[in-house]
């Protein structure tokens, strides 16, 4: 896919954000690897902006190394996102604060696997990344340590991450972990849940892989 069609779905993308309340008004941030002549980087939506306000000009490109496309001010958070490119070969990274990954990113230190569609994200159970401000190094570093085996993850106090090979796959694991975290806090609600035993969720990763159409 050329430059000009990545931009195009960053902002499909984050426009979706807005127009579902998925990812309200500014929050969240969507990024996709791209290669810039001879710079390996990504694109990524920009700070500050409305998601519902987004143009295909306000998407920044920024490089592996950390460089900056001039003239462009990239999401406060694009540092997280170049930290998952260079330690994964995820092609496609989605931040979302949507309303349950919020409130279970606040209340619980993992998400067990009370169902099997937990494996969706790759593992067992879905980790919570240890809070640290927004935009640092220190968060970065507990994001991947999170994602460490997984696809996705949420982030303490904040929200949620899902990595794809593109960014519909990205995109749709983002609306799963939502769900799941929405299935989760009501079943909460009423008592601490069953979980599936590691050798069964063992078959279920095995068997997961794969399994939805192209």
């Amino acid at each position: 896919m050329n430059k000009l069609n990545k931009k195009k779905q960053i902002v499909k993308f984050s426009k979706l954000f807005s127009s579902t309340g998925f990812s309200p008004i500014r929050s969240g941030n969507i990024s996709v690897r791209h290669n810039e002549k001879n710079l390996k980087g990504f694109l990524i939506s920009p700070s500050g902006k409305r998601n519902s306000d987004l143009k295909v000009n306000d998407i920044v490109f920024v490089s592996l190394e950390g460089e900056i496309e001039k003239n462009k001010n990239p999401s406060s958070e694009w540092k997280f996102h170049l930290d998952i490119y260079k330690f994964t070969k995820v092609n496609a990274i989605v931040h979302a604060h949507s309303k349950f990954s919020v409130i279970c990113s606040c209340l619980y230190k993992r998400i067990p696997p009370f169902h099997y569609m937990v494996g969706i994200t790759g593992a067992d159970e879905i980790k919570v990344a240890k809070y640290s401000l927004f935009g640092t190094e220190e968060l970065s570093k507990n994001i991947n340590l999170a994602l460490k085996n997984s696809l996705s993850c949420l982030i303490s106090n904040h929200g949620q991450i899902a990595t794809g090979e593109n960014l519909s796959n990205a995109y749709e694991l983002a609306e799963e972990v939502e769900l799941l975290c929405e299935y989760y806090y009501y079943c909460k609600l009423k008592k601490n849940p069953k979980s599936i035993n590691k050798l069964e969720m063992k078959k279920v990763l095995n068997k997961i892989i794969g399994y939805k159409e192209k």
